[in-house]
């Protein structure tokens, strides 16, 4: 496995913010590599988690500490966003928020606890910020909200990369995620999670997809690959 932290927070202790800022709504906020976002799927289940690469980390944005649970090879651990931007971070335990079931008792459980920005509604912001390699290329997996009541299924939280790249929207009611792909460009990688009312998570997960080969090397390999096939050729 890859570099693994206890939590989202734990990212933030280890890692110093060495990247260069944007203004959004007048508030400064740091950013990395440009992110490109797949689109939002709905009805989350354990066959939606992504596998690709090695794992790196997984966190369960509730708190209550029966979310550290593991599927598959993600191994989630328990932790709220890394820090508020505008607003006030909060999360929950394990609750009544989600009735949908996933068909695994573990996604059931990442699906029923979340973080959410409050206090500054409507206009909150998290920020998730996200040790990295440069050079490395990352999957990242956001589960929105999972939060089907009454006051709150139709609120939609969306995921941004600071350099104007926003993911779909997520709806808390639907069970919704969505995936982003980066090449890393810095040591620290944020995302901020903006939406109506408190938007926030119920999961996160990041997969190391491993080191980009330079131009250079990624030109001398092909050129070795076809020389091989004009050898095999006579």
């Amino acid at each position: 496995m890859g570099n693994c932290y206890n939590s989202i927070k734990e990212f933030m202790r280890k890692t110093k913010i060495g990247s260069a800022c944007v203004l959004i709504g007048g508030i400064a906020l740091s950013q990395a590599a440009t992110v490109s976002w797949g689109p939002v799927g709905s009805g989350i289940q354990v066959g939606d988690l992504i596998v690709d690469g090695t794992p790196y980390a997984a966190v369960n944005g509730g708190s209550d500490a029966a979310g550290a649970v593991t599927i598959g090879d993600n191994v989630f651990t328990v932790g709220p966003i890394n820090t508020a931007v505008a607003g006030t971070v909060s999360n929950t335990g394990n609750g009544g928020f989600y009735s949908p079931s996933s068909g695994d008792a573990n996604l059931d459980i990442v699906m029923d606890s979340h973080t959410y920005i409050s206090g500054a509604n409507p206009d909150g912001i998290g920020q998730i910020d996200i040790p990295v390699t440069p050079g490395n290329s990352y999957m990242v997996q956001f589960i929105g909200v999972g939060d089907d009541r009454g006051c709150c299924l139709t609120r939609t939280q969306f995921v941004a990369d600071g350099n104007g790249n926003t993911s779909g929207a997520l709806t808390r009611g639907n069970g919704d995620w969505v995936v982003g792909t980066f090449t890393a460009d810095d040591v620290n990688q944020s995302f901020f999670v903006t939406g109506a009312t408190d938007p926030g998570l119920s999961g996160l997960i990041i997969r190391d997809l491993g080191a980009v080969p330079e131009p250079g090397t990624a030109l001398l390999s092909f050129a070795g690959l076809f020389g091989l096939a004009l050898r095999r050729r006579r």
